[in-house]
């Protein structure tokens, strides 16, 4: 019986950890600052539902995963950018 009352907390946390990850993906993406275009819409769209706390759908979390992924580039790409010295870099 020890084991059927642990799986319902595991549940619980897994949904509470699942419920986060949405907020934290979209945090990513807007402090990245990535320009989005016409993703914007869509990226507002999932917004508003994990602000409402409503279910995302399959394609909502694929959909997160991409400019996520961009983000990271994109940090990394300002990274280098700005950890190359002055005259390391050629004239002109």
């Amino acid at each position: 019986m020890a084991g059927s009352r642990e799986k319902p907390g595991m549940q619980k946390s897994r949904r509470m950890s699942e419920g986060i990850r949405p907020h934290m993906l979209i945090r990513i993406i807007e402090d990245s600052k990535i320009p989005l275009e016409e993703e914007e819409s869509k990226l507002q769209k999932i917004k508003g539902k994990v602000e409402h706390d409503e279910q995302l759908s399959r394609e909502d979390e694929v959909y997160l995963n991409r400019p996520v992924v961009r983000a990271n580039e994109w940090q990394k790409g300002l990274k280098s950018s700005s950890d190359t010295e002055p005259e390391d870099t050629l004239p002109g």
